[in-house]
């Protein structure tokens, strides 16, 4: 199938054949390899033989390109605000409207060409410089579920090597960790159940969090999340505990624990590890982001072990 990258005035910018991968009403993935010279770009290289793979959209104002290095290794997704494309049986049209994203394996989400984007501004139709910028919400989220999806086919993978079984203890998340995990088809090979321990007593009496710690430390700190980790691992007879506490607001806040304050950790029975986020968001987007990070932590983690060798 031919592509044909267009600019926002019509004007052809790159044209290069592609296979279809999927397709459907409105929308179509293709797979091109990049035979270009080596395009040295911010926050991304594109060298030749790297592996692209592109959705396309004729009912929404983005399309994203997944990725690959020529070995396979997934390099990250780069998405491009658009008007929607022109998809028919032979080839896509799409036209840039220059605000673009990219999000790596791991790392944080960037805007990109803000300022191409606002010197462009006043030369689009009426009204699309707007729909442009709210298409980013959009945009975010698809781009961040499919890290999400990238993470839980590499925790899974992971996990299964070594033979390894998971489960969660989470209080300001309240399953949402456990719900993740489980969005995955096959997940219960290696996932076998959480433990929603948002009130001190269910951490006290289910997980063994100790009194002395909650009393010293408080239900928010690096300490109880780790027994928290120990005790579902002990409570549920699995080999990695997942946990996550903290401070979702709107309120909550104590001196020296703001909003927003979580403590991810993990206990496996090859170490432990623990990390203190702050997150600037509201209630939910709080939890969202403490789901994240734990997600993030496992797979960091097992990949971590993987390639020591231990």
């Amino acid at each position: 199938m031919l592509v044909r990258k267009l600019d926002y005035n019509g004007l052809e910018k790159a044209t290069y054949e592609a296979d279809v991968v999927a397709r459907d009403a409105h929308a179509v993935t293709l797979r091109a390899v990049w035979s270009r010279q080596a395009v040295h770009l911010s926050v991304v290289t594109f060298e030749p033989g790297d592996v692209l793979f592109e959705s396309f959209y004729d009912d929404r104002w983005y399309n994203v390109f997944e990725l690959h290095s020529a070995q396979g290794r997934l390099k990250g997704w780069y998405a491009d605000v658009t008007r929607p494309a022109r998809i028919s049986t032979v080839s896509v049209e799409w036209e840039d409207l220059l605000l673009d994203i990219w999000m790596p394996p791991e790392g944080e989400l960037r805007v990109l060409d803000e300022d191409e984007f606002l010197a462009a501004t006043p030369n689009l139709p009426a009204g699309e410089a707007l729909i442009a910028r709210q298409t980013l919400n959009a945009l975010t989220a698809e781009l961040l579920q499919r890290r999400r999806a990238y993470w839980n086919d590499e925790i899974a993978r992971l996990l299964t090597e070594r033979r390894w079984t998971v489960g969660t203890a989470e209080s300001c998340t309240g399953g949402l960790i456990g719900d993740e995990l489980t969005n995955r088809p096959g997940s219960s090979d290696y996932f076998k159940g959480g433990i929603i321990s948002y009130d001190n007593h269910v951490k006290q009496m289910v997980l063994g969090v100790r009194v002395e710690t909650l009393t010293s430390m408080g239900a928010v700190s690096d300490l109880c999340a780790l027994e928290m980790a120990r005790g579902v691992r002990r409570a549920l007879g699995i080999d990695v505990g997942v946990s996550a506490t903290g401070i979702a607001g709107p309120g909550g806040e104590t001196p020296g624990k703001p909003v927003g304050l979580v403590y991810v950790a993990l206990s496996t029975p090859l170490g432990e590890v623990v990390r203190r986020f702050e997150w600037p968001h509201d209630r939910r987007g709080n939890k969202r982001a403490t789901a994240d990070a734990a997600l993030y932590l496992l797979v960091e983690y097992l990949g971590r072990i993987k390639k020591t060798g231990v």
